[in-house]
């Protein structure tokens, strides 16, 4: 018997409602294999994971793992995010103290005179000039009272003589080096007449004695920290000195942040006013930096027989080609110093990355460097 149109239309209809069924029967199945092995892969990265996080922290709890567990989960030893972010703060503010107390200890006080006044911006020379004077003329006069001899009469600014043509900025490290090489001065007629005073009233003929031979400031530099790592390349049977395998260290260098004012001074003194002088050196206000100290006594028995290096100490013998102990009157008890220290300042690496004096640039106001850190809120 033929099919007329309305069995063929039920016929079609019970294909498609097979097909459909099988799709709905069939399909699932396949995504939730997919999902089962997804589940899988990631349970083992999570275990994979937790042989790391056992080192540090407290075993994770089965439910992460999507194992049942009667413990909950919220019983578990530990800190919670705010917490912790409630300590670093508490630890930065901390560390930030530490660091602005350091500075304070580490840096010089310069005085308001270091800086050019607004009514001398024009010419910021002429003032370093006008203070260059009138602090030579107060140093003589304090030289004077302590009976101090002081062989520089321009106190290490005599190249200066004269130079007004200057900019500002070079002005004012001038002035701070001349406020440094005043206060080393003060130091030494200080240490001398502590020594002798200290003399006096043990009933001993005083011996202090202290001249400077010299005193010659040089330029301001950048510094900063600096580590010798070991080179991985090295080897001990290399013989070349310019092989990266020669070098047994490597020097690291971190972001400079110091300012240093380095002055060098050579002085005739005995041992006792010189360790007093040492002993004055690191006092809060006028901390300086020691960066190199030569110590010569012309009557140790290995200098008898060569004194060329009291030529060093002695600035006219290279001019009158003249024996040195004409020059020096020396005693026993006298020895000759050559020492370079520095005062420091501190600036910020991001804004003066090579100094408060590269490229023309003004030295910014003393201040705590600190880095900044930012706590994420999420």
């Amino acid at each position: 018997m033929a099919m007329d149109e309305t069995d063929k239309r039920l016929v079609n209809g019970l294909i498609y409602l097979a097909v459909i069924s099988m799709l709905a029967y069939f399909v699932p199945v396949f995504g939730y294999q997919d999902l089962k092995k997804k589940e899988a892969e990631s349970r083992n990265r999570l275990e994979q994971k937790a042989t790391t996080w056992n080192r540090y922290y407290h075993p994770m709890h089965p439910v992460h793992f999507g194992d049942y567990s009667s413990e909950s989960p919220m019983d578990l030893p530990g800190t919670f995010m705010h917490q912790l972010r409630d300590q670093y703060e508490k630890s930065i503010a901390e560390t930030n103290t530490l660091i602005d107390l350091k500075q304070q200890a580490s840096r010089m006080t310069f005085p308001d005179w270091t800086e050019v006044p607004l009514n001398e911006k024009r010419e910021p020379g002429v003032y370093f000039q006008m203070m260059w004077q009138r602090k030579r003329e107060q140093v003589r006069t304090r030289l004077i009272e302590s009976k101090v001899e002081c062989l520089d009469d321009d106190v290490g600014f005599g190249p200066y003589r004269g130079k007004v043509n200057i900019p500002i900025n070079e002005a004012e490290e001038q002035l701070r080096k001349l406020f440094i090489t005043e206060k080393m001065i003060d130091l030494c007629m200080n240490a001398k007449v502590r020594e002798e005073t200290d003399e006096k009233n043990r009933a001993l003929v005083p011996e202090a004695f202290m001249k400077i031979l010299s005193v010659t400031p040089h330029p301001s530099v950048a510094a900063g920290p600096s580590a010798l790592i070991p080179n991985p390349k090295y080897s001990p049977d290399e013989k070349n000195p310019s092989s990266e395998k020669f070098r047994k260290y490597n020097v690291r260098m971190w972001k400079s942040f110091i300012q240093e004012y380095p002055v060098e001074i050579k002085l005739q003194c005995d041992v006792n006013t010189f360790m007093r002088f040492l002993h004055s050196v690191r006092a809060p206000g006028q901390f300086l930096v020691i960066r190199n100290v030569e110590i010569l006594s012309p009557f140790l028995g290995e200098s008898l027989e060569d004194r060329t290096e009291l030529n060093t100490f002695n600035p006219e013998h290279e001019k009158e080609k003249l024996d040195p102990d004409k020059k020096l009157t020396l005693k026993d008890e006298h020895v000759l110093i050559r020492i370079a220290a520095a005062g420091m300042d501190f600036f910020d690496p991001a804004k003066f990355p090579r100094g408060l004096y590269d490229n023309g640039r003004a030295p910014v106001k003393s201040g705590p460097v600190r880095k900044k850190y930012t706590i994420p809120t999420e």
